[in-house]
């Protein structure tokens, strides 16, 4: 059985609750089990630790060396991941970081660099980096994709994320430039890969943004698009289990690490194309 540790801001949050569910019961052939906990800023009346029967560790240090593999969770709380991973990554177990790995690029870099200093290999994706319906469509595709579309809803600091790990996944990481020609509740994206490659991610913000904007892609292929909206919501989130259960036993993740520093570099050049007036802002060598 290959022990995992949670680190965590604050344990009682829907991620661990599903990520939980999903180890130890749906995929439970895959023998991979949460053993360990920590939080470093507990919140709500329920003790997440005993509620689950996960033992509780005093520090993020404790749970790495307890443990075969660790997930920095605290999705709520991504301005964390760089001190839970400055505590974990030394230890040298395969680090899961939940949804992307900080809010800034220098701390992203930070934490790359810092893997790359022990040896830790690490992963950090959206779950829809695994849509079911991404898969599929993925699995039909036989030529290069000269050109793509990704759109979702909701906050773009926290939820930014999830579309753009959509386009990225289909694309890749080595975008030339990018520019965002939207507003400040509306994000429109087009990453620009030369040789007339091109994607575009929409996130658009309403009351009723989750029913008109859902998370959405079309692929064009040839002359024609594979479009899908993405409805199976349990399905993402179990193949990102079992990805990251692939990854923890030494498989290679399949959303690399250059995919991860991407989504922070967009997350965070979209907003400064913006203030600027809706301009090109380069791709670092």
């Amino acid at each position: 059985m290959l022990k995992i540790g949670l680190v965590d801001h604050h344990l009682n949050n829907y991620h661990s609750d599903v990520f939980l569910k999903i180890l130890h019961n749906i995929i439970a052939d895959e023998e991979c089990r949460i053993v360990a906990g920590y939080e470093s800023n507990p919140s709500g009346e329920i003790d997440w630790c005993e509620k689950n029967n996960v033992p509780r560790f005093p520090s993020a240090e404790e749970v790495a060396s307890n443990c075969d593999a660790v997930m920095v969770m605290a999705p709520d709380n991504i301005q964390s991941h760089r001190r839970f991973c400055e505590a974990v990554l030394p230890f040298k177990k395969p680090t899961f970081i939940d949804k992307h790995l900080a809010p800034q690029i220098a701390d992203a870099k930070a934490i790359v660099e810092l893997a790359k200093k022990y040896g830790t290999p690490i992963m950090s994706s959206s779950a829809l980096a695994f849509a079911v319906e991404l898969e599929q469509a993925l699995s039909l595709i036989k030529e290069p994709v000269l050109e793509m579309f990704s759109r979702g809803f909701s906050n773009w600091d926290y939820y930014g994320v999830h579309t753009i790990a959509i386009a990225l996944r289909v694309m890749g990481a080595n975008f030339k430039r990018l520019i965002d020609t939207g507003t400040e509740q509306t994000h429109f994206i087009t990453l620009d890969y030369g040789n007339a490659r091109i994607a575009t991610i929409e996130v658009r913000t309403g009351e009723n943004q989750q029913e008109i904007f859902p998370w959405q892609f079309g692929i064009k292929v040839g002359s024609r698009y594979i479009s899908d909206i993405i409805k199976d919501y349990d399905g993402f989130y179990i193949n990102l289990m079992k990805n990251a259960c692939k990854f923890f036993k030494g498989g290679e993740a399949k959303y690399s690490v250059e995919s991860a520093l991407a989504t922070v570099t967009i997350l965070e050049n979209a907003v400064d194309s913006q203030k600027h007036g809706g301009i090109w802002i380069e791709a670092e060598p």
